[in-house]
């Protein structure tokens, strides 16, 4: 990937605390460049079952906020280092369509993060954004 001054390139990064998606970060901002950007994605919604569905609730995501914040201040030195700008996005939705970005370079992601079938090579999510995605997606796999 070749920068100039007249265009960085913006890279989204997919991640749901697994040790992959750390690897999954990690990959992007060695292989990003200085003036690039790089979005840290996290996208999740409340499981709410039987009779709670029925009732009014307030959503506590203060532990998915922080450890989106946790994930982006131990990338934050390395990135800033080499002069990536790193951003944060917490999205109330399915990481498939928050994963699903036009207005990216590229899109990257752990080839499995907190899925129940560990023996896939892709997770549920790797895989819906691979087959579905408009821009070029890299997963880092898990080795």
């Amino acid at each position: 990937m070749t920068t100039s001054p007249e265009h960085s390139h913006h890279i989204v990064v997919g991640t749901d605390g697994s040790v992959n998606s750390r690897k999954a970060i990690n990959w992007a901002i060695e292989h990003a460049h200085s003036g690039d950007s790089i979005t840290i994605v996290h996208a999740w919604h409340p499981y709410v079952y039987g009779a709670e569905m029925m009732m009014a609730y307030d959503v506590d995501d203060s532990a998915t906020k922080a450890m989106l914040d946790k994930m982006v201040a131990t990338a934050e030195p390395t990135a800033k280092d080499r002069g990536i700008t790193l951003k944060k996005s917490l999205v109330h939705g399915d990481a498939r369509d928050a994963l699903k970005v036009n207005d990216a370079d590229f899109v990257v992601i752990g080839a499995r993060g907190h899925g129940a079938l560990t023996g896939m090579l892709l997770g549920s999510v790797a895989d819906y954004v691979v087959h579905h995605s408009t821009i070029p997606v890299v997963v880092v796999p898990t080795r």
